[in-house]
């Protein structure tokens, strides 16, 4: 069986899980929040929409995404694609079929993964929705008189996966290691607390559940000319990501009792 197989089959468990729903539901809650106030407290917000356009609108949601939803999403979906296992007792079944253990290992990750990028998609088209069915309303906002930044916003995008893949792949070898669903999640809970009261440290750029808002914080603030494209803590989190999935799959590896 091919890596591409194992992938689709583990997306088939999926469809029987919560885990899609949490996707595309999950991604709706900050937009439905903000269509809720642009619709009952109109008045105020139309000064800043039609000066600020969308750049308001963005920034203010997705301090909200980015500090916790995000983070938190990720949290629960390694938790909940390893219990899919976990709860119907098929570990030995997966590992007695004819695939590898890398393919298991790395068919699961990459399922983490499109799942998150999933809700990071579904999130962008309700966000940009939760600001233009308002105005179709109420034309005083400055929403449809102004241009998406296109480009901007999938550089946001793009580095805020970036910054996720360390709270990922720790994230993952938690699930893997331990079978009790609440452990990995209370421990991931736990660290994201922490970083976020951490955040004005001088070494905040270390701390993995941070780096999703951090992304946001200095994505308004721009870099200096001539500097990389990665935020240091991009960095980091490209190396902590190298790091934790090597050793969740040498731990599952030369693991004695898999599952």
């Amino acid at each position: 069986m091919n890596f591409l197989n194992t992938v689709r089959i583990d997306l088939m468990k999926m469809r029987r899980s919560a885990a899609v729903w949490l996707s595309i539901l999950g991604a709706g809650v900050i937009p439905l929040i903000f269509f809720l106030m642009y619709i009952a407290k109109p008045a105020k917000f139309y000064i800043e929409s039609q000066q600020m356009g969308w750049l308001a609108h963005i920034t203010r949601s997705w301090q909200s995404f980015a500090s916790f939803l995000l983070p938190m999403f990720v949290i629960l979906i390694c938790s909940l694609i390893l219990q899919i296992e976990y709860k119907n007792n098929t570990w030995k079944q997966v590992f007695a079929s004819p695939v590898s253990v890398s393919q298991v290992f790395f068919s699961k990750l990459v399922t983490i993964v499109l799942m998150t990028l999933l809700l990071m998609l579904m999130f962008n088209i309700f966000d940009i929705l939760a600001a233009i069915v308002p105005n179709l309303f109420y034309p005083k906002y400055g929403f449809l008189n102004h241009a998406i930044d296109w480009g901007a916003l999938l550089k946001l995008n793009t580095k805020t996966f970036i910054s996720l893949l360390g709270i990922i792949s720790l994230q993952y070898w938690l699930s893997l290691r331990f079978r009790n669903f609440i452990v990995p999640i209370g421990i991931g809970l736990g660290l994201l607390i922490i970083c976020m009261v951490a955040l004005n440290w001088e070494h905040s750029d270390k701390l993995p559940y941070a780096f999703p808002l951090l992304t946001l914080m200095h994505s308004f603030e721009g870099k200096p000319s001539g500097s990389s494209f990665f935020f240091n803590h991009e960095l980091n989190s490209i190396a902590y990501f190298l790091v934790f999935t090597l050793l969740a799959f040498l731990d599952l590896r030369f693991r004695k009792e898999r599952g």
